[in-house]
């Protein structure tokens, strides 16, 4: 299975929903779960406890991308096209074979279109919850309960542009998720 990749505003979405730690333990089992160092060590300095916390119990692991290496020229290139954060994870992420690069995740549309462009699978907050249900050790109505708050259009936190209800949206990204499952499958 794909492993997975945080950027720092996925990172502080599930803090903030109170998921973060939940949807870890879900998926540790079955995927490793990274975060690329400036991400980690830069963009979450606010939440450096909660980093390091993770890292220490190894549901997180920080990932350096060195200036001399392939990934941090890839990085110099794709800087000009994304915000520095987003273009370090994904040129960390090209690192792999394309089917089995990690599933980057994003609040960010435009991190993802150049995630996309780059054949580098990607979701959003909710589609790394449906993933960390499917392994049946997330339960729905444990989401479905954190998530009430997005069904008040006037709270923002996190919520997808495309939420129309728990149940549609996680329908609506289960199906958008074949995309890189199929890819996992023909890989192994």
């Amino acid at each position: 299975m794909r492993a997975i990749l945080l950027d720092a505003d996925a990172f502080r979405c599930l803090h903030g929903l109170r998921l973060l730690d939940a949807t870890l333990r879900a998926l540790r089992p079955d995927r490793a779960t990274f975060m690329t160092e400036y991400i980690a060590r830069h963009e979450l300095n606010l939440l450096d406890a909660e980093v390091t916390r993770l890292e220490a119990v190894g549901a997180v692991t920080i990932v350096p991308v060195m200036r001399s290496s392939e990934a941090g020229r890839r990085y110099r290139d794709l800087q000009r096209r994304a915000d520095k954060r987003e273009a370090e994870a994904i040129a960390w992420a090209l690192d792999e074979p394309r089917a089995s690069r990690a599933l980057f995740v994003s609040r960010d549309d435009g991190a993802r279109r150049l995630a996309t462009e780059e054949r580098v699978p990607n979701t959003d907050v909710m589609g790394l919850l449906v993933e960390a249900a499917l392994t049946g050790r997330l339960e729905r109505t444990t989401l479905r309960e954190a998530l009430a708050i997005w069904d008040d259009r006037g709270q923002q936190l996190c919520r997808p542009a495309d939420y129309e209800d728990f149940d549609r949206t996680f329908a609506k990204r289960e199906q958008q998720r074949l995309t890189w499952a199929t890819s996992d499958h023909n890989a192994g």
